[in-house]
């Protein structure tokens, strides 16, 4: 297995069975593959963690397998083995550079000399670009030339949260395959069975989730999920904050002074899982208000701490506060700086319940 940043990893695949909440994209996939009828490209659309590398990767066991087994990898032929061991040389993953944020330009041009050969071993050489929308306009422009002109036996599968952040040049040349948030009952049952989930907490995680199994991953973490009692105290007490104490804690949150490309990735994935944090108890607050009932509740295992909060806010200030968590998770996902960016959404939210204490 091959990336673009030169680093060997290994990813091992699953089967298409192993592979819950996607059945309509795993149908799809596998009546073109019975039928050859491959398009040279596709576009898996849908938000993080709701398994799109995982069936791409599902995809390339199955299309190169020398033994398919019930519409699936056989794990046990010589192609398989290879991209289980993760040396397969025609599975090819672009993925940003830890040091750049994104795609760049050169990481496309290698690929570009890749496809100037047939495929090493099997039938297609597959590359998967995870998540295309981190293309830069130079990369983007540079994987457009390949899309015009197409070499035969290699497949693109580009992953994006939203096709709308893609060249409509490059849209326009892909097989859209959706993919869906995940019933909340499918990663409850996950949870409890993989994790070993008391049934209570997985569905309180399952909730927050937003139909992502990987986000329910990482919530289900001991420590995330503490935080979160951490960070819903923190965002009610924003109001009484002073300007400059906001400021402060924007730097404590976004890790300010340090710099490695690891300790960044790890930051900014719990800056997003607190800013959902935050956008789901202020959705709480505002279902409570609007509804006066607790059941529709994701936070329900801290309904009265919500009970005795709720009177602090109006429905305006919420829908405020709302708009400003929203532009704070797109920025987020758009690699602006997290500094600048916590500093202006607890501002933000400062202004926004200003005033609304009834």
């Amino acid at each position: 297995m091959n990336t673009t940043n030169t680093t060997n990893i290994s990813m091992s695949p699953k089967l298409f069975k192993e592979i819950i909440g996607q059945d309509k994209a795993i149908t799809f996939l596998k009546r073109i593959i019975a039928g050859d009828t491959i398009a040279p490209a596709y576009l898996f659309t849908g938000i993080q963690g709701i398994g799109k590398t995982t069936t791409a990767m599902a995809f390339a066991l199955l299309i190169n397998c020398m033994d398919p087994v019930d519409g699936d990898g056989c794990k046990r032929c010589s192609s398989c083995k290879k991209m289980i061991d993760g040396n397969h040389p025609d599975l090819i993953i672009i993925e940003p550079d830890k040091n750049k944020k994104g795609i760049g330009i050169n990481q496309i041009r290698e690929i570009n000399r890749h496809l100037a050969f047939s495929p090493a071993l099997e039938r297609y050489r597959i590359i998967i670009v995870d998540p295309a929308e981190k293309m830069t306009d130079e990369a983007a422009n540079a994987f457009l030339k390949a899309l015009e002109e197409p070499p035969p036996h290699n497949i693109f599968i580009l992953n994006v949260r939203d096709p709308g952040e893609l060249l409509l040049t490059i849209v326009s040349r892909c097989q859209k395959v959706p993919f869906k948030p995940l019933p909340i009952e499918a990663i409850v049952n996950w949870l409890i069975k993989e994790e070993n989930m008391d049934k209570e907490k997985a569905e309180i995680v399952a909730k927050l989730s937003e139909g992502s199994l990987g986000r329910a991953i990482k919530l289900s973490k001991d420590g995330l999920f503490t935080n979160r009692v951490h960070w819903i105290t923190m965002l009610n007490n924003v109001i009484n904050k002073s300007s400059d104490m906001l400021i402060d804690l924007a730097r404590e949150l976004s890790g300010f002074g340090k710099s490695s490309a690891a300790n960044k990735e790890i930051k900014d994935d719990n800056i997003a899982l607190m800013l959902g944090i935050w956008k789901s108890w202020y959705r709480d607050i505002l279902f409570f208000k609007l509804e006066g009932q607790i059941g529709l509740m994701l936070n329900s295992d801290l309904s009265n701490h919500l009970k005795n909060v709720s009177a602090l806010y109006t429905v305006e200030a919420l829908m405020r506060s709302l708009a400003v968590i929203a532009r704070a998770e797109h920025d987020l996902m758009d690699n602006r700086n997290a500094l600048l960016l916590l500093e202006r959404s607890l501002l933000g939210l400062k202004r926004a319940v200003k005033g609304s204490y009834v």
